[in-house]
């Protein structure tokens, strides 16, 4: 059988917060030493204090290994056998057990009882008097109090306050603060493990916000203080959900409860439009994508972005552009200068180094390859740049003016001044350079007008003819890359690289530019389910968001430190 160990914490305001682990072994150690199973850190508990041993008939015996006992029903035993459900008291802590035969699994309960619970017990309190145990000499135990508060205490200390002390300390391999500690450290913090004063910056203090943020400079708020002042926020400390000393696993706590004990009631605690959430499964609202859904504004503007729930109906995003998703994958391929060629959503969507955000489509990389931008069928080699229209006509009009002045052209509206050929070194007159210069700047007008309304830029831009603008014609702003479709969630691609695209992203369907081709939640739930999932992944609130939001306040600064 396996073994559930869940540690629960009662919080102000009857908020209840859990750990949990599994632990595969048959007999499972219990007291207040460091190296413990069970660790119960209160004064009560003796280093070694019981074990719980699970059976192989499926029952479960508890033993202790001292004369303390435990109270079961208000009687002190040394041992017990429960063989489906039961709960023992030890020193200030509750523990149920029950044994689940058909999952072959034992669930093991911890509570720290409440102060007063504990103070009704009277004559059941542990025993506090040598005659009550096996010492038979008052002065033998003074003896050995001061032996352990020297080595243990006062060496340490010593070490701690004076260099010489911790030269002479290390010099002799005496114990240190190491003695101390709770537990391994965990990973991120291994290349200062030696180094306790880092977080431990004032003796028997418990670490210290301050601390942490002398290295993590960069995290920041949950929320704006300044609009949302919620007492459970400004009260909780970095150590309150970033547990140290408790292996080489990572700080970050996962379990669903830790936002759900807000965010499942979060409209009793603040003025918020956003919804109550507790489980990802069950009640999780429709996802909301940060979109453009109207034109005529820029993308660097911060309030044309709008946050629009997937399940709108009228939803859509304003791209600036004109582009059919189901023509360019179309199965029988599209039409391309080397012929028919079939396109897949990976030629034009690729994900950064890490895997998990798109990086932009650009002109040159993605479309040209197919979007030639050729204006002179005399020359099928020379291109037009993909750029601003200014450059576009000054472009236009310095290539024609040096073939003009060459001459050669062939073109039978041109004069003959401009399509005869002539001689190395003949220079024209100034008469004959102003012509050519006027055919010159006559006929970029002519390539520009059918490049820009008839053949290349309209068949992917929005072109708007406008006699009133300096070049005549007005391109909208392309909204490609605003960066993030959910600025508040986090979503890796490089994970779900063994689903097609299309289970996801409805590009067939999609013969409009301004279609938003997002999955919505439902697409989702159809392999996650929430932290208590059977048959779904199991998915927790921080898989796809982050406590600390990128766009708040740095906490060293919400908390009143300098910037120093």
């Amino acid at each position: 059988m396996q073994a559930r160990i869940r540690h629960i914490a009662r919080r102000r305001k009857g908020l209840i917060t859990e750990r949990e682990k599994l632990i595969d072994k048959q007999t499972i150690s219990l007291g207040r030493a460091t190296d413990q199973d069970i660790f119960l850190s209160d004064g009560t508990v003796a280093y070694r204090h019981a074990r719980i041993n699970l059976l192989p008939n499926r029952s479960v015996s508890v033993t202790s290994v001292n004369r303390l006992g435990f109270y079961i029903e208000d009687n002190l035993v040394q041992n017990c056998l429960i063989k489906q459900n039961g709960e023992l008291q030890v020193g200030v802590y509750r523990i149920k057990i029950d044994i689940d035969k058909k999952a072959d699994l034992v669930d093991i309960t911890i509570e720290k009882l409440a102060v007063d619970l504990i103070a009704t017990q009277g004559s059941k309190d542990l025993p506090i008097k040598l005659e009550q145990t096996w010492l038979s000499k008052r002065q033998l135990s003074w003896l050995g109090f001061i032996m352990v508060l020297a080595v243990f205490l006062g060496i340490p200390m010593a070490a701690y306050y004076d260099e010489r002390a911790e030269k002479l300390v290390q010099q002799y391999h005496l114990p240190d603060d190491d003695l101390w500690l709770a537990g391994e450290i965990s990973a991120p913090h291994k290349h200062f493990a030696n180094d306790c004063k880092q977080c431990h910056q004032q003796p028997f203090v418990r670490v210290r916000d301050t601390a942490c943020l002398e290295c993590h400079d960069d995290i920041t708020t949950h929320v704006d203080p300044d609009f949302f002042d919620i007492e459970e926020l400004n009260q909780t400390s970095c150590a309150i959900c970033h547990h140290e000393h408790e292996g080489t696993s990572e700080l970050v706590q996962r379990d669903q409860q830790m936002c759900s004990d807000c965010h499942g009631n979060l409209g009793e605690l603040v003025k918020t439009d956003l919804n109550s959430i507790t489980d990802f499964a069950t009640d999780h609202s429709e996802f909301r994508a940060t979109l453009m859904p109207g034109r005529g504004t820029s993308r660097f503007d911060p309030n044309a972005w709008q946050r629009v729930s997937l399940d709108d109906r009228s939803i859509r995003h304003d791209t600036g552009m004109i582009f059919p998703h189901d023509l360019h994958i179309d199965r029988e391929g599209v039409r391309g200068p080397n012929g028919r060629q079939v396109l897949r959503c990976d030629d034009c969507h690729q994900t950064d180094a890490g895997g998990d955000y798109m990086l932009p489509i650009t002109m040159e990389k993605h479309c040209q390859s197919c979007h030639r931008l050729k204006f002179d069928p005399a020359d099928p080699e020379r291109e037009l740049p993909h750029s601003d229209l200014k450059n576009l006509r000054k472009m236009l009009n310095e290539y024609y003016s040096l073939a003009a002045l060459r001459g050669g052209i062939e073109e039978l509206r041109a004069p003959d001044l401009i399509t005869q050929r002539r001689r190395p070194g003949k220079e024209l007159t100034r008469e004959e350079t102003g012509i050519a210069l006027q055919w010159a700047l006559e006929k970029a007008e002519d390539v520009a007008l059918e490049v820009i309304e008839f053949r290349s830029c309209n068949l992917c831009h929005k072109v708007e003819r406008d006699e009133t603008a300096e070049l005549g014609w007005v391109i909208p702003e392309v909204h490609m890359a605003q960066g993030r479709w959910f600025p508040k969630g986090f979503f890796s691609h490089d994970s779900h690289h063994s689903t097609d695209c299309e289970t996801c992203h409805h590009a067939l369907l999609s013969s409009r530019s301004e279609d938003v081709l997002l999955p919505g939640i439902k697409v989702c739930r159809e392999c996650h389910g929430g932290q208590h999932a059977e048959s779904l992944l199991q998915s927790t609130c921080i898989e796809c968001h982050s406590f600390h939001q990128p766009d708040e306040l740095l906490m060293r600064i919400a908390r009143g430190q300098s910037g120093g």
